[in-house]
C-alpha cells in the first residue's frame, strides 16, 4: 500500500521542475537518454549544446507558433495550454536543434506536433490537413501570407512537397512526443483554476482578463513547469492585482457547503482559500513570473533605435525574434469543449494592455 502511495506521489510530481533544472536540460548538457526500441536499454546520446538563455528563447518561439496555430484553427485556450505544456515537458527530456544540420529536435516541428496531439487529447479534433495548413500559414512571413493567416483563408496544395514534408514530420514527431511524455497527456489547467476562483470571488472582468493574459504569457517560458496549476493561477492573480494597485484581500468567496468549518462565524473564503494555496506560494509564483517571463522575454520585443547597415530595412517577425507578440493573445474562450469551464471572453477590443515591463 505504501509503495502504491509513493508511486502516485512520484507520478504527480514528475513534471514539476525547479529553476536549477533548466541548467541541466539535454539542450544545455548535450546528453540525453534514448530508447532504440521497446526491448533495448537506455543509451546515452550526445547533442550540440546551447546556453539556458538560448534554449528559453527557442522555447518562446515554439510557443508563439502554438498560439498562432491555435488562433488559426480556432481552438480553445485549454488546447493551446495543453500543447504548450507538452512542448516544455518534451524539451526537459530531449535537446533542441541548434541548426538545421545539427542533432536534436526542431522547436517549430515539435510545436506543430504538440498542437496535433493536444487537439486529440483535449477532444477538439482537427484533421491533419488542417494542422498542416495552420503551421504553414503561421510560418508564412510574406504580407500576403499574413493576410491569409488573419482571415484564415490559407489552403496548402496537398500534392506539394512542403505539405508532404509537414504531414510526415508531424506524424513522426507525434510518436516521439508520446514516448517522451510517457503517454501522460492529462494537463492541469491553470486557467480553469483562475476562472473558478475569480467567479467565486466575483472579481471585476477587467482584472480577471488581465490575470488571464498574464497566465497566457506564462506558458511561453518553462516557469509554467515550476508550480502546480492553482499556485500559478494565484501568482497571476496576485500579479494582476499589483499591476492595478488592488489589494487582493478585499476579495472573498462564500464557503462551500461541503468545506469543513473551523469557526461557525467563518462563512467566507479569502482569496488564498479560493485558490487553495498559501501566501508564500502565491508570492513565489508572482516573483517567478516577473523574473522569468517579463524581465526576460519582454525586453526581447523592444524595438531597437538603429540597426546595422546590412540589416536595414529587414523586418523581423515576432516568431523569429522569440518574443511574445505585442498584439493580444488568441481568443481565450474554450468554444469546442463542453467539459471545459466557461472563461472570460477576450477580444482585441477589451483586452487590457499587457503589464508594464519595468514593474518589479
Amino acid at each position: 500500500m505504501a509503495d502504491a502511495v509513493s508511486a502516485d506521489a512520484a507520478a504527480a510530481t514528475q513534471w514539476l521542475f525547479t529553476r536549477e533544472d533548466l541548467q541541466f536540460t539535454p539542450s544545455v548538457t548535450g546528453v540525453y537518454d534514448a530508447l532504440l526500441d521497446a526491448s533495448s536499454s537506455p543509451n546515452k546520446h550526445l547533442a550540440q549544446t546551447m546556453t539556458s538563455e538560448q534554449e528559453r528563447v527557442l522555447r518562446g518561439k515554439g510557443v508563439h507558433l502554438i498560439y498562432k496555430m491555435g488562433e488559426f484553427l480556432q481552438v480553445g485556450q485549454h488546447v493551446m495550454v495543453a500543447a504548450a505544456t507538452y512542448f516544455h515537458r518534451f524539451f526537459m527530456r530531449r535537446p533542441l536543434q541548434v541548426h538545421r544540420a545539427g542533432s536534436g529536435w526542431s522547436h517549430y516541428e515539435i510545436a506543430a506536433a504538440c498542437v496535433f496531439l493536444a487537439c486529440k487529447s483535449e477532444e477538439s479534433l482537427r484533421k491533419l490537413p488542417f494542422i498542416v495548413d495552420a503551421v504553414m500559414a503561421s510560418l508564412d512571413k510574406s504580407p500576403e501570407g499574413q493576410m491569409r493567416w488573419a482571415d484564415r483563408s490559407f489552403r496548402s496544395h496537398h500534392g506539394s512537397h512542403e505539405f508532404a514534408k509537414w504531414r510526415d514530420c508531424i506524424l513522426l514527431h507525434e510518436e516521439a512526443l508520446l514516448t517522451t511524455l510517457c503517454f501522460d497527456l492529462v494537463v492541469p489547467q491553470p486557467h480553469e483554476a483562475l476562472v473558478r476562483a475569480t467567479r467565486a470571488m466575483e472579481v471585476e472582468p477587467a482584472l480577471a482578463r488581465l490575470a488571464w493574459t498574464i497566465l497566457n504569457d506564462c506558458m511561453r517560458d518553462p516557469v509554467c513547469l515550476f508550480f502546480d496549476a492553482p499556485v500559478l493561477a494565484a501568482g497571476a492573480f496576485l500579479k494582476a492585482c499589483c499591476e492595478r494597485h488592488v489589494d487582493p484581500a478585499m476579495y472573498y468567496a462564500a464557503r462551500p457547503r461541503d468545506a469543513p468549518r473551523i469557526d461557525t462565524a467563518d462563512a467566507y473564503f479569502d482569496w488564498l482559500d479560493a485558490f487553495d494555496v498559501d501566501e508564500d506560494e502565491a508570492r513565489e509564483a508572482m516573483t517567478a513570473i516577473d523574473a522569468d517571463v517579463y524581465d526576460f522575454h519582454m525586453p526581447l520585443q523592444r524595438p531597437t533605435v538603429s540597426k546595422p547597415a546590412h540589416t536595414a530595412g529587414v523586418r523581423e517577425s515576432p516568431a523569429e525574434s522569440g518574443a511574445p507578440p505585442t498584439e493580444p493573445l488568441p481568443s481565450a474562450t474554450p468554444s469546442d469543449s463542453a467539459s471545459a469551464p466557461a472563461a472570460p471572453s477576450v477580444s482585441e477590443s477589451d483586452v487590457p494592455e499587457p503589464p508594464p515591463t519595468n514593474v518589479t
